[in-house]
């Protein structure tokens, strides 16, 4: 070796970068490159969720394991061991999990709300069908067979908690831990279209709370990288997907009547007019990675009633996020790093149609809708103003994305976490773009709070604990 004491320093430092290039590249970048892969089986016997691993697949050796503990730790053996298997037929797609623990007397399991259990113990999948590395589908289970879902947007960095999809779960608790079994059904995913082979991004979690909130996955965690998604394993053996057309009518008739006593309060009672009114919503799956909507008249009594909300001594809009049926579908489409679609302002739709999907790397939706009310939001810096016509107004929406540069699988690190290549261009709804504040109904999402449907911080009270996703593979 040629000493470099004499060189000027310039020439040091070329040296030196030459003898680094010269050792290659770290092996922890190798490695992580070096993606753990799982295989699903077809399946023609059917599986039935009861939380027991009774089923002959699920006697088969594990499919996988959870070696990694991504949380506190870094990449170091995980304390408990996890098994897991993957197994499809023509209709879903079937997880089961054996979670071992040294104390299950120590295991957190409640029965709560549809995502409500972020405290327990708890097992998932996150799915990205598209293999895109941008969203995901996410589904959890606590030990009871509580569920929770979620879209991760890793573009933006959030995930949607408000997506509720139709699939099964049951969980147990046993002498050496828990076990817990899922039914997805493929027509509760976007995937692509045809029959063809594929391959999905595949990430499986456990949380496991003792002294302090663990979490072990089935691939490493680069820390370095500024998206999750871009870092998770992969699902093979998957092929023959064909959710069909898959199609759902949901009529409603709604009766009212009101009497009152004339005169008031020792007269008798008078019956008042009856008020019947019918109305029509409709979903259909045009293809695996399309669907379109359309609803006449929709009836939202059925829906969760919006918390209550002080508005004394405030000096914004109050929000309240999104939970009707038709506006949650393919709500993901019209995310982005600012919130552009307030849908809850369309607060009194006489008539409406939507179509969202994805082709390719093109991803595109649509929002066509008739309102009775007309909402504005007056924004300012210290402070918003919001405001009601009686007038009804034509609410358009229009969002198209293309993914440039293919998929993120070693994507460089940009700014605010969002992949270099990503355009997008949306519209906002024409005279009904803003919120307004008021307080909630009693029955129904209140038709004076059309607000942003509000998102989470990926990360915050979710399986992967306090840090957002784009702070780490």
């Amino acid at each position: 070796m040629v000493p470099c004491r004499g060189l000027a320093p310039s020439l040091r430092r070329a040296a030196l970068l030459l003898a680094i290039a010269a050792l290659g590249p770290p092996a922890t970048a190798a490695a992580s490159d070096a993606k753990p892969r799982a295989r699903a089986v077809r399946i023609s016997e059917p599986v039935e969720i009861d939380g027991r691993l009774t089923e002959a697949i699920w006697q088969t050796p594990p499919a996988f394991e959870m070696p990694y503990e991504v949380r506190p730790g870094e990449n170091t053996p995980a304390a408990v061991r996890t098994e897991g298997w993957v197994a499809y037929d023509e209709r879903a797609i079937y997880f089961a999990f054996r979670a071992h623990d040294p104390d299950p007397s120590a295991i957190r399991a409640r029965f709560a709300d549809r995502d409500r259990s972020w405290g327990d113990d708890m097992l998932g999948v996150e799915l990205d069908t598209f293999d895109d590395q941008r969203r995901a589908f996410e589904f959890f289970v606590n030990p009871l067979g509580v569920q929770m879902d979620m879209i991760l947007d890793d573009v933006v960095g959030t995930e949607d908690t408000s997506w509720d999809a139709i699939w099964d779960s049951a969980g147990r608790i046993t002498a050496g831990g828990y076990e817990v079994e899922m039914a997805i059904p493929f027509a509760a995913l976007r995937f692509p279209a045809g029959g063809a082979p594929q391959e999905w991004g595949f990430e499986a979690t456990r949380i496991y709370p003792r002294d302090r909130r663990y979490q072990v996955s089935f691939a490493p965690r680069d820390r370095g990288r500024n998206c999750f998604l871009c870092g998770i394993g992969r699902l093979e053996g998957l092929a023959g997907l064909r959710p069909g057309h898959a199609l759902e009518i949901t009529p409603t008739v709604t009766g009212a009547r009101t009497d009152q006593r004339s005169p008031f309060p020792d007269g008798p009672w008078v019956a008042g007019d009856e008020e019947v009114e019918a109305g029509l919503t409709a979903r259909w799956g045009l293809t695996p990675n399309l669907t379109a909507l359309a609803t006449l008249n929709p009836d939202f009594s059925q829906v969760e009633a919006d918390v209550a909300q002080l508005e004394v001594n405030t000096r914004f809009a109050l929000f309240y996020p999104e939970k009707r049926p038709f506006f949650l579908e393919g709500a993901d489409t019209f995310d982005s790093a600012t919130d552009l679609v307030h849908t809850r302002s369309i607060a009194e739709p006489a008539w409406g149609a939507k179509l969202a999907g994805k082709q390719g790397a093109n991803t595109f939706g649509l929002i066509v809708a008739r309102d009775d009310r007309t909402n504005l939001l007056f924004p300012g810096r210290e402070g918003s103003a919001v405001g009601s016509l009686a007038g009804e107004n034509l609410s358009t929406v229009l969002r198209y994305r293309r993914d440039l540069g293919g998929a993120r699988r070693s994507a460089p690190s940009t700014p605010a976490g969002r992949p270099t290549g990503t355009t997008a261009a949306s519209s906002a709804p024409t005279a009904s773009s803003g919120s307004a504040s008021g307080t909630a109904s009693a029955s129904r999402p209140s038709a004076r709070a059309p607000a942003i449907r509000r998102r989470r911080p990926a990360g915050s009270a979710s399986p992967r604990g306090s840090s957002p996703v784009t702070c780490c593979g």
